[in-house]
């Protein structure tokens, strides 16, 4: 049996304390507001210790979906001590620095390929809901563009071409065009799109780096839908877009609104693997 702290998050949070429970473990919930604990306390009967996905959006306190206090990064590391062990998606580099120096094994979730891979499907089906809600057309047959082909463009991709709509992969890498290719896609550089952007309906970007810059949002067809699902801020103009009145949206962490309680399960097989 181990004793879990799990600390902030949103509700994958809720279902892996519901999970690891089940399994017979010791669970210390740091997630409402109305705590009978501090955060001192916890950290101190506790040893393993699972930050959520991502671990901060500020880079000043730990992501907590219900805007909890006393989650600042500085005061959780006053407490953070050898004997514990962490867990947490993209750590950053200074909590991660003085992980080495107090000697807490860290394992970041975003560094596990079975994590990754499997958030890709959450993510695409969560991508896919909010095109849909946005739009005014159907999916089927409808004219798609994903830009990138990495795990979630991969996923993305396949979703949507299973939904009977035409896809498009764009990217920079000749390489994984061709492999894009050779699944069935049509591919374009990106540095080819532009006289091609007014014909998509749907355009999912998924490289975090700016792809859809002004010159090219402004030749979307406005009743096209675009969706963001790089890392913040993103890769899409969001400021052109509704001057031209697209419905463009970044949509961060999906796999937690969208399918937490099979994320939830992802989360925790992959803790008790690394344990």
């Amino acid at each position: 049996m181990y004793r879990f702290l799990i600390l902030g998050g949103d509700p994958r949070q809720l279902y892996m304390a519901r999970f690891l429970k089940q399994a017979g473990h010791e669970i210390s919930l740091y997630y409402e507001t109305d705590l009978s604990f501090s955060l001192q306390e916890a950290m101190e009967h506790s040893h393993i210790i699972l930050c959520p996905v991502p671990f901060t959006k500020d880079q000043k306190n730990i992501h907590s979906h219900n805007r909890l206090s006393g989650l600042e990064i500085e005061r959780f590391l006053q407490h953070l001590r050898q004997g514990h062990v962490l867990f947490g998606g993209n750590i950053p580099a200074a909590v991660k620095e003085h992980c080495v120096s107090a000697g807490v094994p860290f394992y970041d979730f975003m560094k596990m390929d079975e994590v990754a891979c499997k958030n890709a499907v959450a993510t695409a089906e969560g991508a896919i809901a909010e095109a849909i809600s946005l739009s005014p057309m159907n999916l089927h047959q409808s004219n798609c563009l994903v830009t990138g082909w990495g795990r979630c463009a991969e996923a993305l991709a396949a979703k949507l071409k299973g939904m009977d709509a035409r896809v498009t992969v764009a990217g920079r890498c000749k390489d994984k065009l061709a492999h894009a290719f050779c699944h069935g896609y049509d591919t374009l550089l990106l540095e080819d799109l532009d006289p091609h952007i007014h014909t998509f309906d749907f355009i999912f970007n998924t490289i975090p780096a700016m792809v859809l810059d002004a010159p090219l949002a402004m030749g979307i067809q406005p009743d096209a839908v675009v969706i963001d699902i790089a890392s913040a801020p993103g890769g899409v103009d969001f400021d052109t877009c509704r001057k031209h009145a697209v419905r463009a949206k970044l949509c961060p962490g999906l796999p937690g609104i969208y399918s937490p309680m099979t994320s939830a399960r992802i989360l925790c097989q992959a803790v008790m693997d690394h344990l």
